[in-house]
Order: structure tokens, then C-alpha cells, then sequence
């Protein structure tokens, strides 16, 4: 899982305290990796979202001599960005002021690491469940098929097609394709319930119920087979993302 980030603070130690955060929070959270973007007042943000695309996640100041924090997610807001806004402040006092932009959290400084972590294991959950209510659109030879990407189970290259089975027993092939599989299947890969499998599938992990050293068992008794090489990152990643959520599966 892949998950941009955007920071806004004028004090460039929060910066370096925030990466090393990240970096510490991904290097336990194998499955979910950051792109951290910095900034230093609210008008270079707003000025390279305006330009460029939105964030994932918003980790902004409160109090900054330009725009303040409540006033940027405000400005977010308007924008209809639906990011989600974690506040950094040494004040407790903007708090309830904070909600107003549909925060997701409010810290104190100086960050306490453990607090921190939690706040993005909420952030990552929130997306997760964003994109499994997302839709994809599947073309076929004779029409489109607009699908729901939470009832995915697993999707593989069958010659130059992609074959998407659903978890009501259908199967869509979709039209020829001239690209990687993993370009063709972009769309569900970066999804967080998503793996990519060797070579040719893409797995919700979300229906796997049993992991072995040779196959991926899913919902409707589907198998799909893990390269050797493979298996303990499968295993990794199906652990954590199940972890993630407070459910337990049998490995």
C-alpha cells in the first residue's frame, strides 16, 4: 500500500522528526510504504495541490505565521479533498476547533512516538476501507462492467486478458491488453487489501483464509499458487494486513 503524504509546519525539525516517524512506523508495517512531501507554509501547499494531485494524508501545524493549520484544512475542505488531516500543535487550546475540518486526530508536541503510530494505524485503516468501497471499471468485448472493488476476490493474466472473479461466482474477461500485467492491474494493486502474486494474479487479501508453502486459499474454495520465493512475503503481508484490522486467520 502506498500512501502520499503531505506535511506543513514552519519549523523544519518537525520535518525531520515526522520522516524518521514514517520511517519507523513503515519499517514495522511491511505492507504500507510513504511518500512524504514537506512544506513549509500553507499557501506552498495549497499552491502545489492546486497544481498537482491531492494527499492521502495531511499532517499540518496549527500554528503558523501565514495560514494557520485550522485554516488550511478549512481551504482543504473547500477544495473538496477528502485527505485525511492529523493536527500537530504545542496548544491544546485550537482542539475543538480542529474537529470542524473533519480532523482525524489532534497531537501534541513534541510527538510521542507511540501516539503517533496509532494515529496512522487509524489513517491506514480509514484508507483501507475508502478503497475497498471504491468502484473499477472492466472493459470487456462487448461492454463495461463497473465493479465494486471490495467484491474482488482475485484477478490473473490469462493470456493477453485479465480474468476478474467476483465473490458471487462470476468471472469478467476483460479485452486484450499490450501492457505489463502489472501495469493492467495498477488500479487494484494499489489498493491496501491488494497483493500482487508472482507473476500473473493479484489477490484481495481480504478473502484469503489459509496461507500454505505452495497456495493462497480463498473464500469459494479458490487456490491461487505462490512461487517459492515468494511465500514468506506472502505470508508477511497477509499476517499484518489481518493484524491490522484485530482479526484472526489461521497460518
Amino acid at each position: 500500500m502506498q500512501i502520499h503524504v503531505a506535511l506543513c509546519d514552519d519549523e523544519t525539525a518537525c520535518h525531520d522528526t515526522t520522516k524518521k516517524l514514517l520511517a519507523d512506523y513503515n519499517r514495522k508495517s511491511s505492507p504500507v510504504s510513504f511518500t512524504l512531501s514537506c512544506f513549509s507554509s500553507g499557501k506552498d501547499l495549497l499552491s502545489y495541490i492546486d497544481e498537482n494531485e491531492a494527499f492521502d494524508i495531511y499532517v499540518l501545524d496549527i500554528i503558523m505565521p501565514d495560514i494557520n493549520g485550522i485554516q488550511l484544512g478549512t481551504a482543504l475542505r473547500e477544495r473538496n479533498d477528502s485527505g485525511l488531516i492529523i493536527y500537530l500543535t504545542s496548544s491544546p487550546d485550537f482542539a475543538v476547533e480542529s474537529y470542524n475540518t473533519d480532523a482525524l486526530h489532534y497531537l501534541l508536541k513534541p510527538i510521542n512516538s507511540s501516539q503517533f503510530f496509532q494515529c496512522i494505524d487509524k489513517a491506514v485503516s480509514r484508507l483501507n476501507h475508502r478503497s475497498l468501497a471504491e468502484t473499477i471499471s472492466i472493459k470487456t468485448p462487448g461492454s463495461t462492467h463497473i465493479v465494486a472493488i471490495r467484491n474482488i476476490l482475485y484477478a490473473e493474466r490469462v493470456n493477453r486478458h485479465i480474468r476478474y472473479y467476483l465473490n458471487d461466482s462470476t468471472v469478467i474477461d476483460s479485452v486484450t491488453f499490450n501492457d505489463t500485467f502489472q501495469n493492467a492491474v495498477s488500479r487494484l494493486a494499489a489498493c491496501p487489501s491488494f497483493l500482487i502474486v508472482g507473476s500473473s494474479f493479484v489477490v484481495n487479501l481480504h478473502y484469503v483464509t489459509e496461507v500454505t508453502r505452495s497456495d493462497m486459499l480463498l473464500t469459494g474454495n479458490y487456490l491461487v499458487h505462490i512461487p517459492r520465493r515468494s511465500y514468506d512475503t506472502v505470508k508477511a503481508t497477509w499476517a499484518d494486513y489481518w493484524l491490522s484490522k484485530g482479526d484472526t486467520h489461521a497460518i
